[in-house]
Formats: C-alpha cells, structure tokens, sequence
C-alpha cells in the first residue's frame, strides 16, 4: 500500500491534532508504512511526545499549502525493504533513501529501528524530512570506505536525531574532499543534528557553507586517525559557516581538534561541550591571511581536560585554539585542566600585519596545570585578557612573545587585566621582548609564582602583582 494512500484530513484541522488523530487510528488500522503511536512512543520515549505534540523535533506542513496534508506521516525504513540484519552483504541504502524520497514529498519523518544498517553509498535528506531513530541501537553503518553515511546538499530544514553513525573501523591514508564522515553538510540552511554517536568512523560532521547547523547531545568517541593525517579525527570541522550551535557534545580520544572552525566562520556558538583525553585542540579556529576571519564567535562553558602531547613536538595540544586571521570572539568561562602544552593560545602569521587575531575577548576562564603555558599570545594585538584564574602552570601563567621578524612579529595593545595567576613554576606573567609594545597589565594578583613579571617589552603601562 502507498504510505500516503490513507484519506486527506480535513485542512482546518491542526497539525498536531491531525498528526495525534493519525497515530492514535494507526493502532487499529495502521498502514503498510505508517508506525503505530503506541509501538513508536514506547520507543522513543520524551522524542516521541515531542513528535506527538508538536515539538521542536519536526515541522508540520503549512495548512495554506494546498498540496501537502496537514498531519505528518511516518515512515518505517523496513517497510521500504531495508534489513537491518547486521549482513555486511546486503546494502540498506536504496530501500533507507525511498523511504527518504517518500517523505520528502510533504515532509515526514523516516523512522530507522533498532538495528545495524549497512550502507555503500550516502543517504540523502532532502528538505523537511527528519530522519529518526531508537537510540544507539539504530546504527548506520559504512559497508566502504572513502563517503559521508549521511549527505546534506543545498537542502534545509533537515532532523537528524538518535543514530548512531559507524565507519568501516579502518584506516585510510587520503585526503580531502574524500573525507569519510558521519555527516557532511554542504550549502544547507537550519539542520539539527541531536543524540546521535559517531564511532569507528574518519571523522563526526563536516559542515561547509550552511547556515543555522544545531549539533546539540551527541557523542564523538574514539574517532579513526593517526597525528601524520591532518584529514582524519576530527569531532566536527566547519567551513564558511554561519550560526553553528555546537552545544552539549561529549569528545574522547580524538587526534584532531574536537570542533574547528576555518575560513571565515562566523556568528557560531560553540557552548557547554565536554572534552576529555583527546590528542590535538580542544576548539581551533583558524583562518588563513587571503580568507575571511573567523569573527563574531563564542566559545562559553566548555570543559577541556587532560589532552595529551603522544608526539614530543612543543606547541602541538591546546585548549583553545585560535590560529591566524581570527578576530571579536568571545572565550568566557571555560574549564580547562592538564593541558600538556597551552590552556588557550592566540596565534598569528609573522608575515601579516593586520590579519592576526585581534579584539579577542578573554575572561572568566579557569585553567590549571598546564604542561606549559595557562594562557598564551603570539603575533597578536589589541586583545583583552581579564578576570581569568590560571593555576599551577609548568612554565608561565600568562605569556606575551613574537615569532620571526617580519610585519607581522609584533604582539602589542593588549591588555592583562585582573587575572588571578598562582603556583605557577615560572613568572606570573612573561613579555618576552621589545616587540611586545603598548600592553597593559593593570590589577593582576597571585602568589606562590616562580618568579616575578618578566618585562621585556616596550612602553608597557603595569601594575605588578
């Protein structure tokens, strides 16, 4: 039976209504597709009420849209063919993708039950569908290597929630574009990726050009890649991307930064993410000279703990990350412990002048036993480091220093102010050189500290602890 056989409901009906009546007949009477309510609440729990009752999880089509139904149908992958049967032989993608292109004629949800799904090629959402699962138990998994299991293109409006996403479990020595990940986005507008875990796989979701991308409650773990691959670990890597909400997430074991932002994204939020034993940087955002900045982000309340340096190279793991063209974003009140090099790092190119970061605001962080630095500036001008609390670093608290000799190498106009700087072995806080010009250092304090305020710079207003 065609899933959208069953009768039109009346338009003036309410698509929550419509959607409860749908499920409510679909105990008795259910279609060949269509899920009953009691079967999927029982299964999904808070997700299926949110469903139910209208909540965030879905959109109901518009009643003045004349060609689209006023409830939202259901859509059982198994009644489109898919097996789900573990068989490594049998490819589930075709039957997953009717069920997608079903959906997609008036938008609906595609439910996957539990079950291991193998796949050979992308499934591909298309706008306003969502595609759903039972948790940890409904997992889609690569059959081949080298593709995204999920592919959003140009589309919007797109759920995905409650999957997990599974890689071949092998190692693959290629680089980008071909990067295998559990979702790639590319041009797409308002997509929610929710509860899902991504394991055994290249890297987590890889965003280029969208807008409005949510990543909110899902897990990273033990991602493949090696430190030589700078195009496997990765947790989620974004693009030119705009408005981003990175929220909730947990990252272990990651050789690659655990969310990076490049090339000129902006407006993001990256918020209340738990970051533990990963290998490479917290958060990056990096942007090249000939790109546009990273800008106008905010990377609040994260914890980042105990990442560590497997390669001996000085300068290779951080907290916080932000690496060239990088300017008025907001790093407020993170957690950041063991850190084997550098808790938060601003890091420019010495050949640029103007494109290092700048007007970066740095406040309320806590950061202790750092295996080198708490907090860290380098060809960087006119930031503000205030009210942060650094706590038994290895070598200096806070360090202001240049690198090469070029119109970039200069680290000036910032300002140290009221930061709390203790135990750490080294000085409290280091201006390495003349080339750290005009910086303010007004109302720091600490104690316990190595040294006192190394001051090399030139022309610094200070206050000394």
């Amino acid at each position: 039976m065609d899933p959208r056989s069953h009768d039109q409901p009346d338009l003036q009906t309410s698509p929550q209504s419509s959607l409860l009546a749908s499920m409510e007949s679909a105990d008795t009477a259910a279609p060949k597709s269509a899920l009953s309510r009691r079967k999927l609440l029982s299964a999904l729990g808070a997700a299926g009420l949110a469903i139910a009752t209208g909540g965030e999880l879905l959109t109901a089509p518009k009643q003045a849209d004349a060609q689209a139904p006023a409830n939202t149908a259901l859509y059982n992958v198994k009644d489109f063919g898919a097996s789900g049967s573990q068989r490594y032989d049998f490819d589930d993608a075709p039957a997953i993708q009717s069920a997608i292109d079903t959906a997609a004629a008036y938008g609906g949800i595609v439910y996957i039950p539990a079950g291991m799904y193998f796949l050979r090629t992308p499934l591909r959402p298309r706008s306003n569908v969502t595609l759903l699962g039972a948790g940890s138990s409904s997992i889609l998994r690569a059959a081949m290597n080298k593709f995204a299991l999920i592919s959003v293109m140009a589309a919007q409006h797109v759920t995905i929630s409650k999957l997990a996403l599974q890689g071949t479990g092998a190692f693959n020595n290629y680089s980008m574009p071909r990067m295998e990940c559990g979702v790639a986005l590319e041009q797409a507008v308002d997509v929610q990726i929710t509860d899902c875990v991504f394991s055994q796989i290249d890297n987590g979701v890889v965003s280029s050009l969208s807008d409005q991308v949510y990543v909110t409650n899902c897990t990273f773990d033990s991602l493949i890649g090696t430190l030589d691959i700078d195009t496997q670990g990765f947790g989620i890597w974004c693009s030119e991307a705009s408005r981003h909400h990175l929220e909730s997430n947990r990252f272990n074991m990651l050789f690659q930064p655990c969310i990076t932002l490049s090339k000129g994204s902006t407006r993001s939020l990256i918020a209340n993410n738990n970051m533990t034993g990963c290998y490479q940087s917290g958060v990056l955002l990096t942007a090249k000279p000939d790109e546009k900045p990273c800008e106008l982000n905010t990377i609040s309340g994260n914890l980042i703990e105990k990442f560590k340096n497997p390669s001996n190279k000085t300068g290779y793991t951080y907290g916080i990350r932000l690496q060239g063209y990088c300017m008025d974003n907001q790093i407020q009140s993170n957690t950041i412990y063991n850190i084997e090099d550098v808790g938060i790092a601003l890091e420019g190119q010495a050949a640029n002048q103007k494109e290092r970061p700048h007007h970066n605001h740095i406040a309320n962080n806590v950061l202790r036993a750092a295996g080198r630095t708490g907090i860290s500036l380098v060809n960087s001008y006119a930031n503000q480091l205030r009210h942060n609390s650094i706590h038994e670093s290895a070598a200096d608290g806070i360090a202001l220093a240049t690198s090469g000799k070029d119109a970039g190498s200069y680290c000036d106009r910032n300002q140290i102010a009221h930061n709390s700087v203790n135990d750490s072995v080294k000085a409290p806080i280091r201006i390495a050189d003349n080339r750290c010009g005009e910086n303010i250092m007004l109302g720091n304090y600490g104690e316990r500290n190595g040294d006192k305020i190394i001051d090399k710079g030139a022309d610094t207003v200070t206050s000394y602890l």
